[in-house]
This record gives C-alpha cells, structure tokens and sequence, in this order.
C-alpha cells in the first residue's frame, strides 16, 4: 500500500495493521504485538509484519515492526534520509513514524497523539527547509508542520478549500496534489479546485482556473505529476523557472457512490490536464490519453518522460469499487507536439489496482507491486490479493541501446552538492565519439512517498551542464553541472543523479544536497 525507496537502496514498504494478518511473520525472538480484540477485553497477539525492509538487488526482505496503524497514512524522505510517516487510522491516525534503515536492526521509532487532528487520507510534502507540511485527511480540513520528533504539533490551520471541494459522502479531494515551487509557495490541488498557499504567512496567495470534467482525487483517484523542472537555459531567478503540473485522469464526482451503492462502475476519465503554475494568467490545457484510468500512478523517468503505470478503467479507489484493470503502461513525452504525446507499452498480465503502488529505481527499471481491493487477504477470486513483485522495463532498457548508455564512475563524481555551485561528474560510454553538450542531460529525482495513486515529494530537475571534457579518448568524459539554485526548487535531501545521452539514462548515483 505504502513505498519509498531509500538512499541504501532498500524499499520500506507498508500496509495496514487492523485485520492482524500478513504473509510476512515476525523472526523467532520478536515478541508479538498485544491488541484487543474487537473492542473486548480479550487480548490477543499479533504475530505478523506488517511493514518490511526490501532489498531491490536481492528481492530479500527483512520483518518490520509497525504498530499504530498506518493505514492509509503520508510520508516523505526527510534531509539525513530517515523516512518519516504521519497519519493513519485509528490508534495511528495521529501518529509520527520514523525509521533510517542504516544498520541491519533500525527499525520503526513511533509517537502518538502528535497531530491536533486525525491524519488519514492526508498529504505529506517536504519544505525549502527539510521540514514536513502534512495537508487534509479525512474530516480535517486544516493542515500542520511535523514538529521535531518526539514534540507536539502546536496548531492546525483551517484550510477552506478542502472543505468547500468535499463531496457529499465521495470527498474526491482526499490526497490532494501538493508541490513545492519556487517562490517557496505551496501549490494544492484538491478534487477539481487549485490554490498557491504560503506556508510562511498562512494565507492563500492564488487561486488557479476550475478544472473541469470531474474529481481527480481520491477516491476517484487521478493521478498527477510535475513536468520537469528544467536549468539548462540558464533560468536560475525565481521568476524565470517554470513548473508545470499535469492531472490525468480520475472520475465523476459520483462515481464512488455508484459503485459503493452497486449500481456499477462508472468509467473513468480519459482527459490530461497541464498547467502552468508559474504562469501569470495560468489556464490549463487539455489533451486525451490512449485509455482511461484512476487508481494508477504518474512517474517521473530520468530521461524526462512520465510513466503512467497501474490502476482502472471503471470506478474508483476502496475496496470492491473498480473494474477493468488498466494493464497499459503508456509513456508521456512532455517535449513533444501535442497530439504525438502518448506511446502505449506492453500490457501487464495482473491486475494492479486499489493499493497497488510503484517506484522508479536507480537501474531505470520499475518496481511494481500491491493490488487489494478487499478488506483483508483473498487468494481465490476475480483480483486476489496480490502479493508478487515485478519489475517493468521502460523502452529506455532496450538492450539494444546499451552501447549508448553511459555509466557513471562514481568514485570519479561528486556526490556532495551545495546550492548554485558546480559539480563534475564522471562517466564513460561505449559508443560516445564526438559528444556535444546537447547529447548529454543531467538529471536529479526526488524518489517520492508513493500511495493510493499519488507520489508525494516526487520531482525531476535538468540540471544546466556544459563543459564535456574527454578523460580517456573515446571512452571516458567529465561533464560540469551546476547544482539547483536554491532549496524551494529542490529541497535537502538524497537524490538520485542520471547521466542521460540522447534519451537514454544511466543508472543513477546517489547524491545530497
């Protein structure tokens, strides 16, 4: 339900604690975890994980211990790298979580009763100063700052829009979309509706033109992500760094309704939207995808595209309420004329719907998982639970291209950046005479906390780079980048760096800035 890569090249991964199973078991000389059971005066024991340690090099995990329930919680890599989770449900529903997987026994450190209000269904997104602002869930209609660990959350700020873009008994405007820019306001989308927020004053600064044709939050869960973030035209003030938000997909504003009450499964939304946020008069633009979908996921890819990837073509996002399984992954060229936009790929065989989750990984490739439209474990049925990973390659992993795949030398890069100041890295490809600086991007990603079909915190930077010089004849080179300009466009923290020549990335390197 819950994932985010971590600099260790790990996933901590996350589901619910309330029904008390997983496939996943505490090791010998873990004590279980006590509970009431339904509310009684019988305590029973929790014996299963419900959180795990995965090691994307040898698919191995490592049990967990999570026990305010997360379910349908927020979360976000904080500077140093530690994962912090807030929310949930129930016990958890005010709840901060952390765990930085550094040792081979850190586990989760948990403390309760943090928020002023309940946290479930909430976004969480990183600050210019490595702290966490956590919007909405539901019933609330506020938002608040994690405070320093272990202390109290001092207010929450009543936040009108969520409340006036509630739907009768849908919501439609649970996770809402929420980015970062530049002047260091705080874009939030909420169901059809966008405002710029100040985090600083607590006042609304802008509201942004009605998206229309329906609800892009959850549950009719939309997807949405920023175009990248691009320096390499010497852009570097403020008023000059575009950024660019698309929406896609989504459903009626009642369409959860329907399909709760079985009156069927309403179809999905077919439609993208672009906006450009910095833009003085914004207005957004509307183009249509191959098919429709809700419950996917949008990711940004190191060469620029975005992946949509997951989720359906009729309903929406809780247990029991899609159908048709999206099983097309389609490639977004943001660059290209609109209308030469959208490339479909191969069709997955499994459903990966209702909590289904995935991450972009340092190889390029994508990890897949999740899929549970049930309230507990089912292996025999239309969508069973799903369990099994996979690993989807973008076409940008054609063997084919590999002789012009660079390949970064770490030990020759600088993995320690600092704000507006040049960085060289190092790399060799095998078919790479006569490269020019326009063959060669850098790129930085933000790996994001991914649930429900939104990738919090996610972005990807072009870094300005010039200056190729040629360390070994033909084979090695050193480029010159400058780092992003200031923390508002890319806040501290870990990043994932990526050579890319003419579209086709590198694995990518760790680096802190």
């Amino acid at each position: 339900m819950h994932v985010n890569l971590m600099p260790t090249n790990k996933m901590i991964v996350y589901d619910a604690t309330v029904y008390r199973k997983s496939r996943l078991t505490y090791p010998k000389g873990v004590p279980c975890v006590p509970f009431r059971f339904n509310n009684t005066n019988l305590t029973l024991q929790d014996c299963f994980a419900h959180s795990m340690e995965y090691d994307i090099e040898t698919n191995q995990v490592r049990p967990l211990k999570v026990t305010a329930d997360p379910w349908c919680s927020s979360g976000g890599l904080a500077p140093d790298g530690t994962l912090v989770s807030t929310g949930g449900w129930n016990d958890g529903n005010k709840t901060v979580r952390y765990i930085r997987d550094s040792c081979s026994d850190c586990d989760w450190r948990e403390h309760n009763d943090i928020f002023q209000e309940p946290r479930w269904y909430a976004t969480q997104h990183i600050l210019a100063n490595g702290d966490f602002i956590v919007i909405g869930g539901r019933g609330a209609f506020s938002y608040e700052f994690v405070p320093k660990e272990g202390q109290i959350s001092e207010k929450a700020y009543y936040l009108p829009l969520l409340y006036e873009t509630t739907d009768f008994f849908a919501e439609n405007n649970l996770y809402p979309f929420v980015y970062l820019i530049p002047d260091g306001n705080i874009f939030v989308f909420s169901n059809y509706r966008s405002i710029l927020l100040n985090p600083t004053t607590n006042k609304v600064v802008k509201t942004f033109p009605i998206l229309l044709g329906g609800s892009r939050n959850y549950p009719a869960s939309g997807m949405a992500a920023l175009l990248p973030i691009r320096f390499d035209y010497n852009n570097f003030s403020i008023n000059a760094i575009k950024v660019e938000v698309i929406v896609c997909g989504g459903n009626s504003p009642d369409a959860f309704v329907k399909a709760l009450n079985k009156q069927g499964f309403l179809p999905a939304l077919q439609d993208c939207a672009r906006m450009i946020i910095t833009d003085p008069n914004p207005l957004w633009d509307i183009e249509m995808m191959p098919s429709r979908r809700t419950l996917g996921d949008a990711l940004n890819l190191p060469n620029g595209q975005i992946l949509f990837i997951n989720g359906a073509q009729n309903g929406t996002g809780a247990w029991w309420n899609a159908e048709e399984p999206n099983l097309t992954p389609v490639i977004y060229s943001p660059d290209k004329p609109k209308g030469q936009r959208f490339k479909v790929l191969n069709p997955n065989t499994i459903a990966r719907m209702y909590h289904s989750s995935s991450a972009v990984l340092p190889s390029g490739k994508i990890w897949v998982g999740g899929s549970n439209p049930h309230d507990t474990y089912k292996d025999v049925d239309k969508y069973p639970t799903e369990t099994r990973v996979q690993a989807f390659y973008p076409p940008y992993l054609d063997p084919n291209l590999d002789k012009f795949r660079p390949l970064i030398i770490q030990e020759s890069s600088d993995k320690k950046l600092r704000y507006k100041v040049k960085f060289e890295t190092q790399f060799s490809i095998q078919e790479g005479d006569k490269l020019t600086d326009d063959d060669i991007k850098v790129t930085m990603y933000s790996p994001p906390f991914t649930t429900h079909g939104f990738s919090m915190n996610q972005r990807l930077l072009v870094l300005k780079s010039e200056d190729i010089v040629e360390v070994e004849k033909g084979v090695s080179y050193k480029i010159s980048s400058m780092a992003p300009p200031f923390a508002e466009v890319a806040p501290p923290g870990y990043y994932l760096l990526f050579v890319v020549h003419r579209g086709v990335p590198s694995k990518g390197m760790w680096v802190q800035i």
